[in-house]
């Protein structure tokens, strides 16, 4: 008899119809990963019946539900289902684009993007775009709509220099997704692929927890911890076959990193490290086993910042408990990016502290983001695909 090993485990997911239910005449999603620790928990009684010879009368299942974490290494679109998931969002927004042109200017005053043929009116105060095709490379990359009119639009993120419409310019508001109040459930299929016939399966699997950490030295790394209902054997799939994975690059935090931005502004740092949590429950019910509906909690965002100490701008904030807001820019080789924004936080904790000899002094920040009042938001994700 043969032995698995962890290196032929698939992962596989499919979004459920009815919650809890097997999904079946459907391909699978094929999902990356770096371990996991699916498993189902049971809940047992011992029963207390007093007898003479000692022995436990019996032993009760009183209860099961699943859970565990995916971990993963950062690449794009290999993600997108989860996140969203993740954020309890619907879906990730239509992206738009505005050009190629040759009509929009970029404007040091005011930090503006102007258009003589009035193309902007179909972006959105809040969102990300990316701008490509000026001459100047400040005008160029990613920037967030702090206004939009037909004609003249304002941006934060970036320091805009003068240069006058005649190149070929695009710009794209990217699809995003926010924190939201939509329950998507999966089945999560485990297939030990040395063995015949050797699955796993888990229904009614949903998104309670994200985690993502951008370090030196090291990938960008991440988990995704899983609240759900059931898990079962299966001599064989419930799908009709199993659709490829994203092949982005795995990113890291070197080549990466395009924007690290705290009140829009970039902050040399050493690692930030992004936490939610959705606080699902699990529902269950007298004659039922396993959960028959996850609750909902509050969604929770926090975090950690280590920044190189160069003046007490952003270090104030945490004394004087300033909200801010803090942005991270991924972008791949390939060209494809993420923004990750908390558009509004405070500083929880820090430190400033001469740790010793020959050292760099580090302000260690921790940090809880909160709704913002005007964007109604309190985590964004916004997708850029190469052009």
């Amino acid at each position: 008899m043969g032995v698995s090993d962890t290196n032929r485990v698939q992962l596989a997911y499919v979004e459920e119809t009815s919650f809890g239910q097997q999904v079946t005449g459907s391909n699978l999603q094929t999902l990356r990963h770096t371990g996991e620790t699916l498993k189902q928990e049971t809940g047992i009684q011992v029963s207390q019946e007093i007898r003479s010879d000692r022995q436990i009368a019996d032993v009760a299942r009183t209860s099961i539900h699943a859970s565990g974490q995916i971990n993963y290494e950062m690449s794009y679109g290999a993600y997108d289902d989860l996140l969203a998931a993740a954020l309890l969002a619907a879906d990730w927004s239509t992206p738009e684009t505005v050009g190629p042109i040759t009509t929009i200017a970029a404007v040091a005053s005011g930090n503006t993007f102007t258009d003589s043929g009035n193309g902007f009116a179909a972006l959105d105060v809040g969102q990300w775009i990316r701008v490509s095709g000026f001459t100047k490379p400040a005008n160029n990359g990613f920037f967030k709509l702090m206004s939009v009119a037909a004609g003249e639009i304002v941006v934060s993120g970036g320091t805009l220099e003068d240069e006058s419409a005649g190149p070929t310019v695009t710009i794209t508001q990217g699809g995003q997704i926010v924190n939201g109040t939509t329950k998507t459930s999966f089945n999560i299929e485990r297939t030990f692929s040395d063995l015949s016939g050797e699955r796993s399966l888990f229904t009614g699997m949903m998104v309670d927890t994200l985690a993502l950490n951008a370090a030196l030295n090291a990938m960008i790394t991440g988990s995704m911890g899983f609240i759900g209902s059931r898990e079962e054997s299966l001599a064989a799939s419930g799908g009709t076959g199993y659709d490829a994975a994203a092949t982005g690059e795995v990113m890291n935090g070197v080549d990466d990193i395009a924007g690290l931005l705290e009140n829009e502004v970039s902050v040399n740092a050493q690692s930030l490290g992004l936490n939610l949590a959705n606080n699902l429950r699990a529902r269950e019910k007298l004659g039922h086993l396993g959960a028959f509906d996850m609750g909902t909690g509050t969604v929770n965002v926090t975090g950690t910042l280590e920044a190189y100490f160069e003046s007490a701008t952003m270090f104030d904030k945490y004394l004087d408990y300033t909200a801010t807001s803090l942005s991270l820019v991924l972008l791949d080789g390939a060209g494809n990016a993420y923004v990750i924004e908390l558009p509004n936080v405070r500083f929880t904790d820090g430190s400033r502290q001469a740790g010793a000899q020959n050292q760099d002094v580090l302000a260690n920040l921790s940090f809880q983001a909160f709704r913002h009042a005007t964007e109604d938001v309190t985590i964004r994700i916004a997708r850029f695909p190469a052009a």
